[in-house]
């Protein structure tokens, strides 16, 4: 509970110091690389998998485009954290009926589902869909399967620590060969890069340590739906508004977050 808490609140700061970087034209790839390099830093490869290789190969893939893909969506001008927020965690609550049979975590699952798709109300509020909720919905695709992967990977004997060394080991290695062969712009700052690579580092390592199971990673990759709530906060901090029916939304969000089981069921 406590550690997909954490992460929830990582995930909402991320998200407003991507979109603050976005609007400085700062690229996403350089957010990632400091994301892997520090993540690096903090967790270094100790020793071999013991896991099949190619689940750690769907870990890589699925990790760089979930991230990847919500960088640069957030980046894109007039991007809302909220509703990119709302997209990414979409799947993920879904990810529960994939490992667990329990009726009570189903239909948590369903009613945040429910609210997320109430909150964003594509179509019927007028929410206009453009390339970046196109590209956080791809995103939420390959968050779900990471949790699954994770779960997979904590289930095999693997432990947490060459699952998080490897991942930010490869996934480094591949965002600085892009970065090699697109030559993005220089950063105009370095704060971003520091807080994204610091705050989403840490978020991996929190969530790593938290999916000690299949049943643990629904469990966390649930609980991280709550970084709408703190992008909720800090709207309403800035002045924005909701109408009732998106608190309505949110409301079920959190409500079925809240009746996902805490402990082991028959």
């Amino acid at each position: 509970m406590l550690l997909g808490t954490v992460a929830s609140l990582l995930s909402a700061l991320t998200a407003l110091v991507v979109i603050r970087a976005g609007e400085s034209s700062l690229s996403p790839l350089w957010l990632l690389l400091a994301q892997y390099v520090v993540g690096l830093l903090m967790s270094p490869p100790r020793s071999w998998p013991s896991a099949p290789i190619r689940l750690h190969a769907i870990r890589l893939v699925s990790g760089l485009w979930a991230f990847g893909a919500y960088y640069f969506a957030l980046a894109r001008p007039g991007a809302s954290a909220i509703e990119l927020s709302m997209i990414l965690n979409a799947a993920p609550i879904l990810v529960t009926f994939h490992v667990t049979r329990d009726y009570r975590a189903r239909a948590g699952s369903l009613l945040a589902f429910l609210g997320v798709a109430l909150t964003l109300r594509p179509g019927l509020d007028g929410l206009p869909l453009g390339a970046s909720h196109l590209l956080a919905a791809t995103a939420a695709v390959a968050y779900a399967s990471s949790f699954v992967v994770l779960g997979a990977l904590s289930a095999s004997g693997e432990r947490a620590t060459t699952t998080n060394g490897l991942y930010n080991a490869s996934a480094g290695l591949v965002v600085l060969l892009i970065v090699l062969v697109i030559k993005p712009k220089l950063p105009g700052q370095i704060w971003p890069i520091l807080a994204v690579g610091f705050m989403a580092a840490l978020r991996i390592q929190v969530i790593t340590a938290a999916a000690i199971s299949s049943r643990d990673s629904a469990i966390v990759s649930t609980l991280t739906n709550l970084s709408f709530f703190w992008l909720a906060v800090n709207d309403v901090v800035v002045g924005n508004t909701y109408d009732a029916v998106t608190w309505m939304g949110l409301a079920l969000v959190a409500t079925g977050i809240g009746l996902t089981p805490l402990r082991g069921t028959r």
